[in-house]
């Protein structure tokens, strides 16, 4: 049985937990038998429940706290599902978009930077899946990533422009390569709380949005009056909370604003917030995964965003067109959105577009998974 550890998976993101659906069913799909491990953060019961073996590895201040576990006997590791390093056979990184100026660099450092030579000189191979890179201005970023570009067995960029920040961190990697979000081909569970006559215009808010932008309360007045067109043209609107409690105090901020109260779903589990997205009418999502799920699906999207992830998604979906600016000015997205959910015409032919190219897109899904089922001994 294979050790396969998993990297960059948080709980409280649901696109997250999504992609460790989509890494487990692949290997349960091809019949290859894996425990899957991840280091012990967030809470044990989650881990527990997806049936997550523990690496003996948990870093504060630079020291793992974890190291004398390591010289116990395996049988007596096992008997705790623990998993030292010595014991992986592949590495999968699904950090979704962690690595980076955005984000700290110690972030690439601990989770892949510092320990990857080591890794690869001993036969592990290390796969980057496809998520969003970069960019690598900062020299501290710069020199957090790098050692990933230059060790990784292959490093999957989800879009064109990650792939350029890549290539002009490290022009000659022959490691580098394209792919989509993974998530497309992992299908969703029947949520109960799912009412087809009242829930058909499906609202995802994004706290990030607050705290990545400068124009947050624009964004809040953008969801506010983008609710009450769907409210009014009798859309029946509701939200759908994809994250966790920062999307739930924005979702109060934005109901506390509407004219009336609309639905909320709150189903906590991603495969049955994928399957509420895939029976939506619509959806209007500043989440990432939000949208992947629904053109995944085939269901018509607008979009806000807040980094160059969201423009590349719509683009591969041959509908750039709706990811919409919340600035100064409102009455663009909102004849956007109109345009969405009055104009039937448009709304198949963007039905019709999202279909044809999520085909190419699940293609390339499964030729990345061979690639990386090939590395195995």
């Amino acid at each position: 049985m294979l050790n396969v550890e998993v990297k960059g998976i948080s709980f409280a993101n649901k696109g997250a937990e999504l992609m460790l659906h989509a890494i487990i069913a692949e290997f349960e799909k091809r019949g290859v038998a894996a425990r899957f491990v991840v280091e012990p953060t967030g809470p044990y019961e989650r881990r527990v429940a997806f049936g997550l073996w523990q690496k003996s590895r948990y870093i504060r201040k630079r020291i793992n706290l974890l190291a004398p576990v390591n010289w116990l006997p395996k049988r007596l590791r096992h008997m705790f599902g623990i998993i030292s390093e010595a014991e992986l056979d592949l590495i999968l990184d699904a950090s979704g978009f962690a690595f980076g100026d955005q984000w700290s660099p110690l972030i690439a450092h601990d989770r892949l930077g510092s320990s990857i030579a080591k890794l690869t000189g001993k036969g592990v191979p290390v796969v980057v899946l496809p998520q969003a890179l970069g960019p690598f201005q900062k020299p501290a970023s710069k020199k957090a990533f790098l050692p990933v570009l230059q060790h990784a067995s292959t490093v999957y960029a989800r879009d064109a422009q990650s792939l350029d920040f890549c290539r002009a961190l490290l022009p000659d990697a022959e490691n580098l390569q394209k792919c989509p979000d993974f998530t497309n081909l992992i299908k969703g569970i029947p949520a109960a709380e799912f009412n087809a006559e009242a829930h058909q215009v499906c609202f995802i808010p994004n706290s990030k949005m607050l705290e990545k932008r400068t124009d947050g309360q624009q964004y809040v007045a953008f969801m506010v009056a983008a609710i009450e067109m769907a409210l009014k043209e009798d859309k029946k609107p509701f939200i759908l909370i994809h994250e966790a409690d920062a999307d739930r105090r924005l979702t109060a901020k934005i109901q506390a604003q509407l004219s009336q109260q609309v639905p909320v779903l709150d189903p906590g589990h991603a495969l049955k917030i994928k399957w509420i997205i895939g029976q939506s009418r619509v959806v209007v999502s500043s989440r990432f995964h939000g949208l992947v799920s629904a053109l995944s699906q085939g269901v018509p999207v607008l979009a806000t965003g807040w980094s160059h992830k969201y423009h590349e998604l719509l683009a591969d979906y041959g509908c750039a067109q709706q990811l919409v600016e919340v600035g100064d000015d409102l009455d663009k997205p909102l004849h956007a959105l109109q345009q969405l959910l009055t104009d039937e015409s448009y709304q198949t032919e963007l039905r019709k577009i999202i279909k044809e190219q999520g085909e190419w897109q699940r293609t390339a899904v499964k030729q990345m998974w061979d690639e990386t089922f090939a590395l195995l001994k």
